[in-house]
């Protein structure tokens, strides 16, 4: 009989910069249930490659574990794993598929801004869907969570250099200091400042500058799977309240940035 292999498509999940802010202990939730789909049918999972982008050029030191549960109808949401960086809340289910554990082994990259984790199922984790699980025909809907596995490091060295009136910027920082942005930012990134204040979605970066897009066009994020709710701002007085009507002000001096998207997570299927 012929075996058939396929990806999931990337699934994005958030990791908020105030979850970034401090090292993972061992076991912590990492990243709460993100869903993805895949095409309809019982599937077994072989493997998972996994990209981490970091806030600064240091090894990650730790890998993650991921835990899958199946959906039970479009609209449903598993219950909360609990707070990220904290340990589990609650982690009584029935639904749990199986789960595929990481180790220090399994990534690679090194002291860079880019970790690399490829993990493979000793035995494969059978995926069997419910009904008419899918948002789309011919899809079945699946959530993903993680855990760290070790001490998993993702806190940022990027920081303001002094504080940025928000209400009077131009849609650019150039206040910043520590990694260069370019080490470890890119186009399309959603950044943060560790209080969880939204900066907005790169546009450009060098060294010292990053400048953000407030055109009103598609964030680049909604083309990825999982949670990528971004929505440019149409223009630059929008860009500038985007957190609340009473959010423009200061950002404090020494505020942390985070791409609160750092994981990309592609899955390898066979059935």
């Amino acid at each position: 009989m012929k075996t058939n292999h396929f990806n999931s498509p990337v699934i994005v999940p958030l990791v908020k910069a105030s979850a970034q802010n401090a090292v993972f202990a061992d076991g912590d939730v990492l990243f709460d249930w993100t869903p993805f789909e895949i095409p309809r049918g019982t599937a077994k999972l072989i493997g998972a490659s996994i990209i981490i982008r970091q806030n600064k050029v240091l090894a990650l030191g730790g890998a993650l574990d991921l835990i899958f549960v199946k959906d039970t109808a479009v609209s449903a949401t598993p219950t909360t794993l609990g707070t990220a960086n904290s340990a589990i809340a609650s982690f009584y289910r029935e639904d749990i598929i199986g789960a595929l554990p990481g180790a220090d082994a399994d990534v690679m990259g090194g002291a860079g801004a880019v970790s690399y984790q490829s993990t493979s199922s000793s035995s494969g984790i059978i995926f069997e869907p419910e009904t008419d699980s899918g948002s789309n025909v011919g899809y079945d809907k699946y959530h993903v969570a993680g855990l760290s596995n070790g001490t998993v490091d993702l806190r940022s060295l990027v920081a303001l250099d002094n504080t940025v009136d928000v209400s009077g910027n131009n849609g650019t920082i150039t206040t910043l200091d520590g990694t260069a942005t370019n080490l470890v930012f890119n186009r399309g990134d959603v950044l943060h400042v560790q209080d969880d204040i939204i900066l907005g979605e790169v546009e450009t970066n060098d060294a010292n500058d990053i400048t953000f897009k407030f055109d009103g066009s598609t964030s680049t994020n909604h083309s990825l799977g999982g949670n990528h709710g971004y929505i440019v701002p149409a223009d630059i007085a929008a860009w500038r309240i985007q957190n609340g009507a009473g959010a423009a002000g200061d950002l404090a001096n020494n505020d942390l940035v985070y791409n609160v998207f750092p994981i990309r997570i592609i899955l390898h299927f066979e059935k």
